[in-house]
């Protein structure tokens, strides 16, 4: 087949012995995974697989492509992510699987029967180039799985290079269970090193979903009242705390390609962490009308980049805004590990929509550079006020003031920006009407989008939060540069009018450092790097507010500790929701908190003691600690 664009040859990946200069492959068609594989014949599936050499253009054939080994039936197009194995569950499988990649040995995991008995099970085969070989199984257990491959012996959670798209879905349904109306989503993950025009090595990295990157992802679209069902698998080499917009689902069932459990408590959360390997179910209703994102709340994993995953040049939001590009700035800005869901009025919904109320409080909150910001490191504070004067201008280094908000209180928030780049503020966590959301370009009912926030411009959101917790406001407009800069902050809703006790309900912003140096050893804390001790008294309880709002730290974990003894605290709440009674169990203090997740706990201290917060990388490292002195 011919190519519209530059073949990025596997030569660059280190196997330029299987492919010459003028080898012309098929082009890779990406899977939405709403086809099955195979042919049934009562209670068996017949799929006929190969793994093959083809040309991927994740972001489209008009864009450049790699020559990639992928996945496909045989006699039909390759896919990415590969093709989709789908049975009630007392399916016989009979899948016959051939290796047709020139010249390199393939490993094969995951085709074969679950649950899995025994932990030394071995689930891989392997094939020499031009090998078929058939392989028989059965498919009992309901869930959520994928089968991968392997050119170079890399394990599951190493491939990052030519061999990281070999995964396919499998799903087992309900035994009786019709025309499931989910939606499946793959993330795969790609990345090199190659040398440019100049001999430089030069990184790229990208992450897909389904295949494609934003803004080319599968868009999905439901209407208003319908129950949404996805399942989610995760076959990158990195962890992804997914984030949606707007909404709140519940987490059903979670596995890890082998297995697949029901979970007991199915707490609701806008963000589910998501490790290599692992796979999650999930369910939400759409009740709200719109364009909304669920997308990696990690910010590098959700930028713009080229379309095989370089950095764009650099160069501030400021600079690309004055281009003149005429591509919508929600194009502009992110890219990666995102796809938009909207949300449409079902033909027979002739209701008007419902106003919006008029807001009982009104905040001005300020975006603006402080002393000390410089174009390549910039400083940006956020102050929140309900007054029309300015507040004294913080210096360097600082996260945004935090808000107040009361459960079911109308209010509105002119957001006025003052710093030399565009931008948005994304209410993280909260439920609110799509326009506000903070997509610039992107959220609202079409045709009025929300627009971008200009220097020397404002916007007013209104929202009126329907539940009490702890959430957080940031930058959604080149997030990792503006929120390292301090366009973020804590967002506390409480159920009175009454203003928290700041001396008992502590809330601990956890961000990144501006600095790059400093960005990979440590955290902010509250906008400090070494925050001075909180003063505390014994026999008193204390709520803690933790939100993990930092640029790359998906694995952050916390822990109280006395002296140097992890001690107990009382979880009652995550990501803005009340646990149940049940849940609200005394228990050791360590728990991760991913990025845009929120954990609240009570902490109450018997004794007069030198306590600390440690704030900890996945590797166990110490990022940053906030003293508690109790007196």
């Amino acid at each position: 087949m011919h190519l519209r664009r530059h073949i990025v040859l596997w030569a660059a990946l280190g196997c330029a012995n299987l492919l010459g200069a003028q080898a012309r492959y098929e082009v890779v068609r990406p899977n939405d995974n709403r086809a099955r594989a195979g042919i049934s014949s009562g209670n068996v599936l017949a799929v006929r697989l190969e793994a093959r050499v083809a040309v991927w253009h994740p972001s489209g054939e008009d864009q450049p492509g790699a020559a990639i080994p992928v996945f496909a039936e045989m006699g039909r197009q390759a896919q990415v992510p590969g093709p989709l194995i789908r049975v009630p569950g007392g399916t016989d499988i009979i899948a016959t699987v051939r290796n047709a990649i020139p010249g390199q040995m393939l490993t094969i995991h995951g085709l074969h029967s679950r649950p899995v008995a025994g932990a030394a099970f071995n689930d891989s085969i392997q094939l020499v180039p031009g090998q078929i070989t058939t392989l028989r199984f059965r498919l009992d257990r309901p869930g959520t799985y994928y089968y991968w491959g392997t050119t170079s012996g890399a394990a599951f959670g190493d491939r990052r290079g030519a061999d990281a798209q070999l995964t396919g879905a499998i799903v087992v349904d309900e035994p009786g269970e019709r025309a499931p109306r989910d939606r499946i989503f793959v993330i795969g993950m790609w990345g090199d090193s190659v040398a440019d025009p100049y001999g430089a090595s030069r990184r790229r990295e990208l992450i897909v979903l389904n295949g494609r990157p934003w803004p080319h992802t599968d868009r999905v679209q439901y209407e208003k009242g319908d129950s949404v069902r996805w399942r989610v698998i995760n076959a990158s080499a990195s962890p992804h705390p997914m984030h949606l917009h707007g909404f709140y689902f519940r987490v059903n069932r979670r596995g890890d390609g082998r297995a697949d459990t029901a979970q007991s408590a199915r707490d609701l959360s806008h963000t589910a962490y998501m490790p290599t390997g692992s796979t999650a179910s999930l369910s939400w209703r759409a009740d709200r009308l719109g364009n909304w994102l669920f997308h990696c709340a990690e910010p590098a994993h959700s930028q713009a980049r080229t379309a095989l995953g370089f950095s764009r040049l650099a160069s501030s939001a400021a600079q690309r805004a004055q281009t003149g590009n005429a591509r919508p700035y929600y194009m502009n800005e992110m890219g990666g590990l995102v796809t938009g869901v909207e949300i449409l009025a079902s033909e027979d919904d002739t209701m008007p929509p419902e106003p919006v109320p008029e807001p009982v409080r009104r905040f001005r909150m300020l975006l603006r550079s402080n002393p000390g910001s410089t174009p390549s490191r910039p400083y940006y504070g956020v102050s929140v006020s309900e007054a029309a004067i300015d507040p004294v201008e913080p210096i360097g280094q600082s996260v945004g003031a935090p808000l107040e908000l009361t459960r079911g209180e109308p209010v509105s928030i002119m957001v006025h920006n003052r710093t030399p780049e565009p931008t948005t503020i994304h209410w993280h966590g909260i439920e609110l009407d799509s326009y506000y959301d903070g997509v610039a370009g992107f959220s609202g009912v079409r045709p009025e989008v929300t627009p971008v926030i200009a220097p020397s411009d404002s916007f007013e959101v209104r929202m009126t939060p329907p539940r009490a917790g702890t959430f957080a406001y940031h930058s959604h407009a080149d997030e990792a540069r503006q929120i390292r800069a301090g366009i973020v902050g804590a967002i506390v809703v409480t159920d009175s009018t009454a203003r928290t006790d700041a001396s008992r309900d502590i809330t601990v912003l956890v961000s990144t450092p501006s600095d790059s140096a400093d960005a990979e050893s440590a955290v902010l804390i509250n906008g400090g790097l070494g925050p001075a001790p909180l003063e505390l008294r014994q026999g008193t309880s204390y709520r803690l507010r933790l939100i993990n709002m930092t640029a790359a730290r998906p694995t952050l974990h916390a822990e109280l500790l006395m002296d140097s003894t992890v001690i107990t605290w009382r979880p009652i709440a995550q990501n803005g929701v009340e646990l149940p009674a049940a849940r609200r169990l005394v228990r050791t203090a360590r728990q991760r908190i991913s990025i845009g997740e929120t954990l609240d706990v009570e902490f109450f201290p018997t004794r007069a003691a030198e306590y600390r917060l440690h704030l900890r990388a996945g590797d166990g490292s110490l990022l940053g600690e906030l003293p508690l002195s109790v007196r």
